[in-house]
């Protein structure tokens, strides 16, 4: 069934069952419809925020596995040549493989061809070499980074600091800036339990003791000058040990080598407490709730701002570590970027969790300015395979409203299709398209490309897609050489558009490299496509057509992008807001199959050859028309089941552009508390209850503005119900 969704109807939430939230009671006083206001009276309106950064093209690589720029620096200047020590073997997976940052600056042009602007490097940071496991489990080298012994130096098996300096002198003078991988949740694995235990402890039947052996809840001292002192022979439930003198010292800088600034509670479960408070794998997990763990963490990362001409940090495992660190650092790492000139310096955060609502709450919150976007993974993955329709997508799109804030939205999320730990693109595309040929799996690779690119968000490449590399799954799997591999898996892997994994694989002539070199000359060509509101104007039931207006506020240009994920030609009339007689093409997936013309009632016709993608654009500007905007209406709601989200709610008879800035006020106040602007129906922003005044009686408003610069207003009155108990 074809469902075209402009306009949009209001969304119903889903509400997610057993939360244990207290109930709030509703109650819905007063709904006043809005008529036309001039502009500017009584108005509070502010245009949609947009990130400094939506011309962005990130590509994250692994240094250790993009390019070996320097052959004598492969064992980590190690004196053995034992690679249980050194780390480096290069036919094992879970081993360094000589890649390094020289090796990077070597490949920039190669970057600067394909469009990058950023490089995302995981960490550099002097890692332990090699992890040895009990109970007969291989040993591990730290080639990806994650595994930090010292946080001020670079690891030798990548460089030196002098490297790193000239590599971001030599990606400035491309265009291109540098984003470091900043992990603060844990170090290396070097405190072992001395009792043994390695199940996690709970605080409640395990509580921390201070160094007199009184029990106390961390959570009361929080960030506080007054935290307890801490003794490591009786304040842990894990009591820390260390197996040598040497690792005693081990750490840089020396406060991470006293045992009491780490949690010690054991091995994190699957969830809850342990999720903050517990080792992942093994990984000494830092005490981020004492003052003295926030400081230490703040200078070592203002001191590599002040060193290096870095352009932003991308902030590892943000939901294992407490909120009230993140409310310190950011602002801290903030104000260093601008104290020592790293203009728009960019930040955002990975929090592994697919549910925009969740994914939302590091913005109200924590004020993370952006988050790895992984509901967009999951949803493109649905989409490009043909396993979902084009109305779930749609439907992922409505809820961008969760990420509104006054300073904030969905436009400014850091968009990808896999990485190093779920795995990539390909992978997925051949496991969920099993019976695809090679030109269908290399066509639903670019349509997903597509939709990285060509809708909003700021786009991440991991290094290897535009080369068509698949891997075998997540984690170690998806991390292969793009210099020539000697893992066996890895060479012999069957890569989607060619390739051979022995071989190097920076070639400019791939298929995928120019379909993708292409679509990101498209968005920068078109600024439309990187700030440009998104409104989704055509969803198919089932796999076929879906179709989003891309529209620049300022100068009322639309550009219409359309995709076809079915293995059939199909046909849409898509409802446009500018005229449907002047549009011209600026990309297209392929040359055959593919048109568009006037159609009926103000829309487009447009056919799409299978699994394709096209972009088109109007040059005349929307035009005013003769409709008036018609009439708003608005509503609040406090619902206990929506994670203690408000939902606020405008919903215009008009279907013009517009956008809708919504405030509240406590009931008798003279001005509004401002909540954020949605631009694209359904119009409304979810701000948590602590963003709303916690009153008895509230007033909301909303006030939309078309391209034009007419407005509307509409007010709601809020009371909050008292339960009168009935009996005795």
């Amino acid at each position: 069934m074809t469902l075209p969704l402009r306009p949009i109807s209001h969304c119903q939430l889903t509400l997610a069952a057993g939360h244990r939230h207290r109930r709030i009671l509703l109650v819905s006083l007063l709904l006043i419809l809005a008529s036309v206001v001039s502009r500017g009276e009584d108005s509070f309106f502010q245009a949609s925020a947009r990130s400094v950064h939506l011309g962005e093209v990130i590509y994250f690589l692994l240094p250790d596995r993009f390019n070996d720029g320097d052959l004598s620096n492969n064992n980590g200047r190690s004196a053995s040549a034992d690679p249980n020590e050194s780390g480096y073997d290069p036919a094992n997976p879970d081993f360094f493989h000589g890649g390094d940052l020289l090796g990077v600056i070597a490949k920039l042009d190669y970057l600067r061809h394909l469009g990058a602007t950023s490089i995302w490097m995981s960490p550099f940071f002097r890692n332990r070499a090699v992890q040895q496991y009990e109970n007969g489990v291989p040993p591990k080298a730290g080639y990806h980074g994650y595994w930090i012994l010292d946080f001020t130096d670079v690891d030798p098996h990548f460089g030196s600091k002098e490297d790193l300096q000239r590599l971001i002198a030599d990606s400035r003078t491309r265009g291109i800036g540098m984003i470091f991988d900043v992990v603060v949740n844990h170090t290396a694995d070097v405190i072992q339990p001395k009792n043994g235990i390695h199940t996690y402890q709970y605080k409640f039947s395990k509580p921390y003791l201070d160094a007199n052996g009184k029990p106390f809840d961390d959570r009361d001292y929080i960030n506080g000058a007054e935290f307890p002192q801490l003794d490591a022979n009786i304040s842990f439930p894990v009591p820390p040990m260390f197996l040598s003198d040497q690792d005693r010292k081990i750490k840089v800088p020396d406060w991470l080598n006293d045992p009491t600034v780490y949690h010690n509670r054991g091995e994190a479960s699957t969830g809850g407490e342990s999720a903050q408070y517990g080792d992942i794998a093994g990984l000494d997990d830092l005490f981020t709730e004492q003052p003295r763990v926030v400081r230490g963490m703040i200078d070592i990362y203002t001191n590599w701002i002040k060193e290096f001409n870095v352009s932003g940090f991308r902030l590892d495992t943000v939901k294992h570590v407490n909120n009230e660190f993140w409310q310190s650092f950011i602002p801290a790492i903030q104000e260093a970027a601008q104290r020592f000139g790293r203009k728009d310096f960019f930040i955002f955060g990975e929090v592994y969790d697919y549910d925009p609502a969740f994914l939302s709450e590091f913005a109200h919150r924590v004020g993370m300015p952006s988050v790895l976007d992984f509901g967009f993974q999951r949803a493109v993955r649905g989409f490009a395979s043909g396993a979902d329709a084009p109305a779930k997508l749609a439907e992922f799109f409505t809820k961008d409203a969760y990420y509104t804030t006054p300073t904030a939205n969905a436009y400014g999320l850091v968009t990808f299709l896999g990485n190093h730990d779920l795995g990539r693109i390909g992978y997925f595309l051949s496991n969920d398209a099993s019976s695809a040929s090679d030109d269908e799996l290399l066509a639903r690779d670019m349509l997903a490309h597509a939709v990285l690119f060509f809708t909003r968000g700021i786009p991440a490449i991991y290094y290897g897609d535009e080369q068509g590399f698949t891997g075998r799954g997540g984690d170690v799997a998806a991390r292969e050489d793009m210099f020539g591999s000697k893992v066996p898996e890895y060479a012999q892997e069957k890569r989607i558009g060619g390739g051979d994994g022995s071989a190097q694989a920076f070639n400019e002539d791939h298929p995928l490299f120019r379909a993708i070199r292409e679509m990101i000359s498209v968005r920068k060509q078109n600024p439309t496509l990187q700030r440009g509101i998104q409104i989704v104007q055509y969803a198919d039931g089932k796999p076929g057509i879906f179709a989003v207006s891309r529209i620049d506020r300022e100068n009322r240009e639309e550009m219409l992008v359309i995709f076809n994920n079915s293995s059939e030609m199909n046909k849409a009339n898509i409802k446009v807001y500018s005229s449907a007689g002047n549009w011209e093409r600026v990309f297209a997936s392929g040359g055959k199959g593919i048109s568009f013309g006037p159609g009926p009632n103000n829309q487009l016709t447009v056919e799409l050859a299978p699994w394709s993608t096209l972009v088109l654009r109007n040059p005349q500007p929307i035009e005013v028309g003769m409709e008036q905007p018609g009439e708003l209406r608005l509503e609040a709601n406090r619902n206990s089941e929506i994670d203690g989200r408000w939902e606020v709610k405008a919903e215009a008879s008009s279907d013009k552009v517009m956008a809708v800035s919504f405030g509240v006020r406590v009931k008798g106040e003279t001005s509004y508390k401002f909540l954020g602007t949605s631009d694209s129906p359904p119009y409304r922003v979810l701000p948590t209850w602590d963003e709303v005044p916690n009153a008895a009686g509230l007033e909301f408003k909303a006030v939309a503005r078309d391209l034009f610069g007419r407005e509307l207003k509409a007010e709601f009155d809020w009371q909050r119900r008292v339960s009168k108990r009935i009996g005795p």
